[in-house]
């Protein structure tokens, strides 16, 4: 599924929902993770060092890309591990994007 440029809306088990935005698709070992940065409507800019950069500070929702035939969903990731590899797998990825950029 190709979810760039896409707001993606999460439904959580009591049925409360979140519109997040899609960032980035990372792979760790042969499991594809989503990385997705939830939108507050009611927030602008970064709270934790008031520097205004929508991205700055902000958390991000990471979630398996589960398949099932032709199907993909989007499952959370329950292990603090996976979590975290994933993450630094994002960040990685992040760093070798503003080096190709840096580069230009």
């Amino acid at each position: 599924m190709d979810y760039e440029n896409e707001i993606i809306e999460l439904t959580g088990e009591n049925g409360d929902s979140i519109k997040c935005e899609y960032l980035d698709t990372v792979l760790v070992d042969d499991t594809e993770y989503v990385v997705l940065l939830p939108l507050d409507e009611e927030s602008e800019g970064c709270h934790s060092c008031d520097c205004d950069d929508d991205e700055c500070g902000a958390e991000v929702i990471i979630m398996k890309i589960e398949k099932s035939g032709d199907e993909e969903y989007l499952v959370p990731v329950e292990d603090d591990d996976e979590l975290e590899r994933a993450f630094e797998a994002f960040q990685d990825q992040i760093d070798e994007d503003e080096d190709e950029d840096d580069d230009i």
